[in-house]
């Protein structure tokens, strides 16, 4: 008789590194290395373990439901805010309940977990609705194509005449867009931890957003696989505005830059604000004109401003055509009846949240 359930679903061991490693590379593509799964997840420092269930057939490592946990708050409340990543099952072993059983499993065993949060696309956004997540909203990306043909590869054939064509018109936004040299910046060419931890906690943020304090810091951008600098704006002496950027450059893919993290984060519209954050656009812009793309996130930034230098939005034409765009899901921790509210907050409110990019997992 065949066993109606040859997998065993289970929490990560130390000797299930090379194994989720090698799944990693066969799955999701790409060798990611020793030195990026032990600070994405040995080193996480919201939790004492692993936070990885595996399902295993035999002795072969089938599937994995990884998480990267992270400090959430709304206001002065804080909560342990889990989302999932790099989930993956072997194509000969799906449909088969692996999935659904590892995120099950998972729920039960994380009950340190007070929210789940995450951003899948339109692929693995199912999966997600049917174990009981529900969205909050489409997740808006701006991106900067400096160089198109790096980043959509059928447009090789004629990639001198569309590099030009896109460096033209960039220059051209760069030209009209307001002048920000009178501000002042200092640039680090690093994440200062206690500076940045000092900045953020100068306002009080009533929507869901990431602790940043100078654990998450001093944790969060130690990802081996991205370069990061800080670009600061200051009045006198005292730091009043923030952008953190992450760079990667691959030699069979595009150079990419994100902007990762963005203060002060509380949303305002006032012209300072404004004023402060095209300059340290512009700042980012003119370190990174080698780079293929730059992606800003579009609900920290005023779109106003990343518009009038070049930004087009992955929700509209032409774009939303050629992007893979993600969504926001959220789900409260437990078993049904669920608890939707956190500290009066509904979790389904787009409105209640405040995210940039530093709070999503990361490669």
């Amino acid at each position: 008789m065949t066993d109606p359930n040859p997998y065993e679903i289970r929490q990560y061991e130390p000797a299930d590194r090379d194994a989720f490693l090698d799944l990693f590379a066969d799955v999701l593509g790409g060798r990611m290395g020793e030195d990026w799964f032990e600070w994405k997840y040995e080193r996480n420092p919201y939790v004492d373990y692993v936070p990885i269930m595996v399902a295993q057939r035999g002795d072969e490592l089938v599937g994995a439901r990884a998480f990267f946990p992270l400090s959430l708050a709304a206001g002065d409340d804080e909560f342990s805010a889990f989302q999932p990543c790099d989930s993956m099952v072997r194509p000969e072993h799906q449909r088969q309940g692996v999935f659904t059983r590892l995120t099950e499993r998972a729920i039960d065993r994380y009950d340190d977990a007070d929210v789940f949060f995450n951003f899948p696309n339109h692929r693995s956004l199912p999966g997600n609705l049917k174990l009981g997540w529900q969205v909050v909203s489409d997740r808006e990306t701006f991106y900067r194509l400096q160089n198109p043909t790096a980043w959509l590869s059928r447009l090789a054939p004629v990639e001198p005449v569309v590099r030009s064509l896109a460096s033209g018109y960039v220059s051209i936004r760069d030209r009209l867009a307001d002048s920000s040299d009178a501000i002042e910046l200092s640039r680090y060419d690093h994440v200062p931890a206690s500076l940045l931890a000092t900045l953020a906690s100068s306002e009080t943020i009533s929507p869901f957003h990431v602790v940043r304090d100078e654990t998450f810091y001093e944790w969060r951008f130690a990802n081996p696989h991205w370069t990061y600098r800080t670009i600061v704006t200051t009045r006198g002496k005292a730091p009043v505005a923030a952008v953190v950027y992450g760079r990667r450059d691959r030699t069979n893919g595009p150079t990419t830059v994100r902007i990762a993290d963005v203060l002060p984060l509380a949303e305002g519209t006032s012209s300072a604000r404004r004023a402060r954050l095209a300059a340290l656009l512009d700042a980012v812009v003119r370190e990174n004109r080698d780079a293929d793309v730059i992606a800003a996130p579009g609900s920290v930034i005023p779109q106003s401003v990343l518009r009038a230098r070049g930004f087009h939005s992955d929700q509209r034409a032409p774009l939303k055509w050629v992007t893979s765009s993600s969504t926001h899901v959220s789900r409260p921790a437990g078993e049904p009846p669920l608890d939707w509210t956190r500290s009066g907050r509904r979790l389904t409110d787009d409105s209640n949240w405040r995210l940039a990019f530093c709070e999503a997992d990361s490669g």
